[in-house]
């Protein structure tokens, strides 16, 4: 009959515990102390805009995130506190633990090996009963002796006995056979009598229903999205919706239908009454700024997607929503933030489906979205509204004065000192300074060189693995364009291709700051998508290329299968900001295509060896493969003249016959 052993000390359930615990909490805290690290560095003060504008939203942002200090009472927090501190605990409490009994061997007693006659265990027991007989024990050592000599007695006589050797050598016992034995590795208490149910509760609500759920839970929420953490939903909606001939209104439609705010976006009773309001505010706006009118949705749209759509148009055209909603402007600035922030990510998606259909227009229209989404301005107005403190009632009072736009960045910095007070005249000291301070922090890349290459081949042949070697700089803003061309031809042919066709990188760059983004509710890194496409078929010839941290001169290589056909191609190369709008580049490159016939002759490699001496081992190895073994023994061309005079006296035999 079995017997269960509990753990009556209850140090084996303790170890249990501290190994759940400890496989549990480990990878969970390693992963928030990286992810704060990675956070705290790269957000570090130096590398955020310092302006007044991106301060304040960052203090209203800070308003609306819970404090810092209720940060430990997350569940997460709490969950590792607590586990961290039970595990010190139990880790205490087995520190108490004494050492596990070793298995009773007489082998091992008396220092023989299990294959000993009874001969040499007498022997070996009569040596070992001189050290350790009570008798003969050195003062102060009797007890350990007496111990000693009890366990070399108990040996000796169970592998003297033939029996009682033979029960140990097969079970393991002299007394042979045991009951078998189950340990549990719980108290007594836990498992007998009243306390078993709760036990056995406890583990069905932990294996039975806990673990099951959350891993079903996992399971289908990645089923739901995408590997880019995009509903699938949504996707389906958006390679249903986007055209080939997608424009800005239509791509605000699409991203309004994504199912992300169907779920997260919370219906509050004075919706209706806010999001009208916010509607007639961005009607006036756009009729205002632009002679459009807005389009309203149908009332049989639903309610979440006409919410989106319409947080969307106020965010591009800066509506104040405490302005205009009022009380209600708390909640409707919260989901605005969320429906914002959210669109950053889910244009990723609308891009990948643009970029494998190869459409050129609404791969561009989207990169578009993504700067407007992240400096807060809407398609058609001038790049200059990304400077703080500029707004249109001031561009306009400068054009009603000097009848002249100001469109971009560039001509700011190119104001004289009268003129830029002109523009800049109601604002502060400090206010001045920020927008000085903005549009020198704005990169402005320029194309130093762009060249087509094939590796080992000076020109450009039908089917070549073609390679562009694009050279991009960061010019500060005040070099006027002259100059920038002056030394972009002064610039040296150079080899910057090796010999495996990769890009030989001489130049050295740093880390670009954080972006000037005050209305966008988060830190954006500047980064460029840099592809190849042809306007002329609306068509993207090579995937865009993603690079980041121009601070002085990149080099970008990108790799294409050439024409089939000889000719001239003129192609377009992009440079598109996602981050600021009105910096980006396009600029049209041509590929020649010459036929194969052009190709200079190849030069002629002298692959053959010289001859090995006759006498050498070489050289009766090529007379055995040339003339045979027999010519090569014979010595060559000795063996063939020999042959030669033996034909003809063979002939001159026949021939006297």
């Amino acid at each position: 009959m079995a017997e269960y052993a509990y753990d009556e000390e209850g140090f084996n359930f303790y170890y249990f515990l501290i190994s759940v615990l400890s496989l549990v909490l480990t990878p969970v805290t390693l992963h928030s102390i990286y992810s704060g690290w990675k956070a705290a560095r790269s957000r570090s003060e130096k590398d955020l805009c310092q302006c007044h504008t991106c301060q304040k939203e960052r203090l209203e942002l800070s308003k609306t995130r819970p404090n810092r200090a209720l940060q430990v009472f997350k569940p997460k927090i709490l969950f590792l506190i607590a586990g961290w501190v039970a595990v010190t605990l139990l880790a205490y409490q087995v520190s108490f633990a004494e050492a596990p009994k070793q298995h009773w061997d007489p082998y091992e007693i008396l220092g023989i090996s299990e294959g000993a006659t009874t001969q040499e265990i007498k022997k070996v027991y009569k040596k070992l009963s001189l050290i350790y007989h009570p008798d003969k024990a050195q003062p102060g050592t009797e007890k350990e002796s007496e111990d000693r000599f009890i366990q070399i007695s108990k040996a000796y006589q169970v592998l003297t006995d033939d029996d009682v050797r033979k029960n140990y050598e097969m079970y393991g016992h002299p007394d042979g056979k045991q009951s078998y034995s189950v340990g549990v590795a719980l108290p007594k208490t836990l498992v007998e009598g009243g306390n078993s149910k709760y036990v056995l509760a406890f583990y069905a609500l932990i294996f039975g229903f806990g673990l099951p759920f959350y891993t079903a839970r996992w399971w289908y929420n990645s089923r739901r999205q995408t590997k880019d953490r995009i509903l699938n939903s949504s996707m389906r909606v958006f390679v249903k919706d986007l055209k080939e001939n997608t424009d800005f209104k239509s791509l605000v439609n699409i991203l309004a239908a994504a199912h992300e705010f169907k779920e997260n976006i919370p219906t509050r009773p004075n919706d209706a009454r806010a999001l009208k309001a916010i509607n007639i505010a961005i009607s006036e706006e756009l009729d205002n700024r632009f002679g459009e009118k807005f389009e309203r949705i149908i009332e049989s749209m639903p309610e979440y997607r006409r919410k989106a759509r319409t947080l969307l148009y106020a965010y591009f055209l800066r509506v104040d929503l405490n302005k205009v909603c009022g009380s209600d402007s708390k909640g409707m600035d919260q989901d605005q933030r969320f429906v914002v922030e959210r669109s950053i990510h889910l244009i990723q998606g609308l891009l990948q489906i643009a970029i494998v259909k190869q459409w050129l227009g609404a791969a561009t229209c989207i990169m578009e979205m993504q700067q407007h989404l992240l400096q807060a301005t809407y398609p058609g107005e001038p790049s200059v509204k990304q400077l703080p403190h500029i707004t249109t009632p001031l561009l306009r009072r400068y054009y009603r004065n000097k009848k002249k736009h100001i469109h971009s960045i560039q001509q700011v910095l190119a104001l004289d000192a009268s003129e830029r007070k002109a523009l800049l005249g109601n604002m502060t000291d400090e206010q001045r300074l920020d927008v000085i301070d903005v549009a020198k922090r704005i990169p402005r890349l320029a194309v130093s060189k762009a060249t087509f290459k094939v590796v080992g081949d000076k020109i450009i042949t039908p089917g070549a693995v073609v390679t562009l070697i694009l050279k991009l700089r960061n010019m500060d803003a005040t070099i006027p364009e002259k100059e920038i061309k002056a030394e972009e031809d002064d610039g040296e042919e150079e080899d910057i291709l090796d010999d495996a066709g990769n890009v030989v990188i001489k130049e050295e760059n740093g880390t670009l700051p954080y972006a000037h983004t005050p209305h966008y509710p988060g830190e954006k890194k500047p980064y460029w998508w840099i592809f190849l496409g042809d306007p002329k078929v609306n068509r993207i010839l090579y995937a865009p290329k993603k690079v980041t941290d121009i601070t002085d001169e990149q080099t970008i290589q990108i790799t294409f299968p050439g024409p089939p056909k000889p000719s001239t191609y003129t192609f377009s190369i992009y440079v598109k900001s996602d981050t600021y709008t009105g910096t980006d580049i396009m600029q049209d490159i041509k590929l020649v295509v010459h036929d194969q016939a052009e190709l200079p002759p190849e030069e002629e490699v002298d692959d053959s060896i010289s001859e090995p001496e006759e006498d050498s081992i070489a050289g009766q190895m090529k007379l055995m493969r040339e003339q045979g073994l027999a010519s090569a023994l014979a010595g060559g061309q000795k063996a063939n003249d020999g042959r030669k005079q033996a034909a003809d006296d063979s002939d001159s035999d026949s021939d006297d016959e």
